[in-house]
């Protein structure tokens, strides 16, 4: 079994791929479009998590 902060970590990277996919899609969207959608698709993170893991900072620092 996975540690929490295994799963957590794991998480992260999937979300910051889904990101970057998601950027390269739709190039025109808004960054704010971009953290919501990614934040839909994991719930229960919000769009204000997304960017703390997308910037690696505070405890989403990898």
């Amino acid at each position: 079994m996975t540690s929490r902060k295994q799963r957590i970590q794991l998480r992260n990277e999937k979300v910051r791929d889904f990101f970057t996919a998601l950027e390269k899609k739709h190039p025109q969207w808004k960054l704010s479009a971009l953290l919501e959608e990614t934040a839909n698709q994991f719930p229960p993170i919000a769009p204000a998590t997304v960017s703390a893991i997308l910037k690696e900072s505070g405890s989403y620092a990898a």
